[in-house]
């Protein structure tokens, strides 16, 4: 009799195991603890004028970029009995509008955001539902496809729960950026675009420093600790815009002769690596190469690009223009070949002429346009070959 009630007591116990462990399965898991941010944000467009002015002519500076992609940063996330976060040790979120859904001019939804149409300023309101904490918020524009795979960098983000924006600060893009058959599409360079969320003082309507964003429950409710953030995204890109001019390399001397009968400028290099370095390509730039230096230990990513005169009116007198995307560490220099013929000398003389800026700390500034204007006298050419040019005024 014993025996048999021990063994239905174990056949009722293992029904009531089962029965606890199906009841498991149905469970449902709380939903996450999210509470929204908005902010107010605009891009870059053909109607704005978010560029310097250029004399000189139309280089297609139009927009064109198909890609909003809006990063979330978190320094730190709320923790709780009463909060639940179903990826707690994720600290970097991201959201991609296209141009299309960008240009609809009217709220667009994604499932956990919505992006309204441009106001009378064009300005648009980003709302977005994330995790309870202290977060930053960056925005890029940039086309698919041209040689920044953004959303592919930011999975990698490593997930363990730390601040992470020191990653963002680090983003790469390449400096061969649209670039096909050696040419680079320039509308598309240019149109590369990024900035970060700035507090705004409601009374003013004056940006702030203040980066960090609080997401709390119910925060935006109240009048006195309601936010308001602003993100004006800025073109990425800087513009070197050099011209030149030899023909007063032909000056006569006082005895009338000519100082020199050839001069040419055969080619000109921009250099963004640090002095002492080679580096075989063009190098990369950083997506936010203002907020790198707050990074600890900087490193350059830049190369160097060199233009060739070709035709030979160029070489005498001509015009170049550049575009590169910074990297927030070294000055960069600019260098260029003088290649000279001296009337009643056997042969040609060749000058290393060198543009050092490194007046400009922390290298160049986004959306920076740059114009150097270069005059050759005959009568200043020594018998130095190697020439140095270091007084800017940048």
């Amino acid at each position: 009799m014993n025996h048999i009630t021990k063994y239905i007591f174990a056949i009722l116990s293992l029904i009531m195991l089962a029965g606890c462990s199906e009841s498991e399965k149905n469970e449902v898991r709380p939903m996450d603890t999210l509470a929204p941010i908005s902010l107010t944000l605009s891009v870059p467009d053909d109607k704005t004028n978010t560029r310097a002015g250029d004399p000189g002519a139309d280089t297609n500076d139009k927009v064109d970029w198909d890609r909003l992609t809006i990063i979330v940063a978190y320094k730190e996330k709320t923790q709780g009995d009463e909060i639940h976060d179903a990826a707690p040790q994720k600290m970097v979120y991201y959201d991609t509008y296209t141009k299309e859904e960008f240009d609809r001019g009217k709220l667009v939804t994604h499932s956990t955001s919505t992006l309204s149409g441009p106001d009378a300023n064009g300005f648009r309101t980003y709302t977005m539902y994330l995790p309870l904490g202290t977060c930053c918020v960056y925005g890029v524009t940039y086309s698919n496809g041209e040689g920044l795979d953004l959303e592919g960098e930011l999975n990698k983000i490593t997930e363990d729960g730390t601040n992470r924006n020191e990653d963002i600060y680090k983003l790469q893009i390449s400096n061969d950026y649209a670039h096909k058959d050696g040419a680079v599409d320039i509308a598309k360079f240019i149109s590369v675009a990024t900035g970060y969320a700035l507090k705004l003082d409601p009374e003013t309507q004056i940006l702030t420093d203040e980066r960090e964003i609080k997401v709390e429950q119910n925060i935006n409710a109240n009048i006195n600790t309601k936010q308001y953030w602003r993100m004006v995204l800025g073109r990425l890109a800087a513009k070197i815009d050099i011209q030149w001019d030899a023909k007063g390399a032909y000056e006569k001397d006082n005895d009338g002769n000519l100082k020199y009968t050839n001069v040419k400028v055969t080619q000109f290099t921009y250099h963004g690596e640090p002095k002492g370095t080679t580096k075989a390509d063009a190098g990369c730039g950083r997506l936010f190469p203002t907020l790198y230096k707050e990074v600890t230990s900087k490193t350059s990513v830049s190369g160097h690009t060199t233009f060739v005169n070709t035709s030979e009116i160029s070489k005498r007198n001509g015009r170049v223009y550049h575009y590169t995307f910074p990297d927030g560490t070294n000055p960069p220099r600019i260098t260029f070949q003088l290649d000279t013929e001296k009337e009643g000398t056997a042969g040609n003389k060749i000058y290393n002429v060198t543009f050092d800026m490194s007046n400009l700390k922390d290298g160049f500034i986004p959306a920076r346009w740059y114009k150097i204007n270069v005059t050759i006298k005959g009568t200043q050419l020594g018998s130095t070959s190697d020439i140095t040019i270091n007084n800017f005024n940048i």
